[in-house]
């Protein structure tokens, strides 16, 4: 890994967001002019290695892991030739016809758009049409969700939950915080109440990969 990598994969990460290293920056919280060219190098042209700490901000607005981040290093991903991302509103999408047993997309309910390759070829959109989840997610945000990439604790998730015993639930948004065989501690993205729920009533909960926002 170089120093040229990881700017390059910066760079390439506020391009597939739709903004600028600066507006990527400020979404941070950070200097808008802590990615500008002038920061990149040293007086005598040396380049050098962007904080880590700026870098965990960027990769947190961006809903983008560390190990996502390497492929942004190597290449656009958004110049990779695209495939169809299913995608509805997350109002919708709540319909359980609308996913297999596995929480897969299914049927025709979906809306395909071209979207940059991705590594779970299981992978679906969200598109958030209130401001419900603000300020993390707005009106006009696209989560990608994939369910073939496993979850972690302090992920951000989208998750089915159940809360009658005919069936019937939504589709929730939060923060995983503990998750064992029998219940699941998810934690809200306002205000962060945790809540504990029986495993048995979310039928499936899927890692949200990265927001274009």
């Amino acid at each position: 890994m170089k120093q040229e990598d990881i700017w390059l994969g910066i760079d390439h990460l506020a391009d597939q967001v739709g903004v600028s290293p600066a507006r990527l920056a400020r979404m941070a919280g950070l200097d808008q002019a802590v990615f500008s060219a002038g920061r990149r190098r040293k007086p005598n042209g040396e380049l050098r290695w962007p904080s880590m700490d700026s870098l965990a901000k960027v990769l947190d607005v961006a809903g983008v892991s560390l190990g996502d981040f390497v492929n942004y290093m190597h290449g656009n991903p958004a110049a990779r030739s695209g495939f169809k991302l299913p995608t509805l509103s997350l109002e919708k999408a709540a319909d359980e016809q609308n996913y297999d047993e596995d929480g897969f997309p299914t049927g025709a309910g979906w809306d395909l758009v071209e979207f940059p390759d991705v590594q779970d070829p299981h992978c679906f959109g969200l598109h958030i049409k209130s401001d419900q989840y603000a300020p993390i997610y707005r009106a006009g945000d696209l989560l990608v969700c994939a369910p073939g990439i496993s979850v972690r604790r302090g992920d951000r998730v989208v998750y089915r939950h159940r809360k009658d015993p005919t069936g019937q639930g939504g589709l929730f948004i939060g923060t995983l915080l503990r998750q064992t065989p029998y219940t699941i501690d998810i934690a809200s993205l306002v205000g962060g109440d945790v809540e504990t729920i029986q495993a048995q009533h979310i039928p499936w909960l899927t890692r949200i990969a990265w927001a274009r926002q």
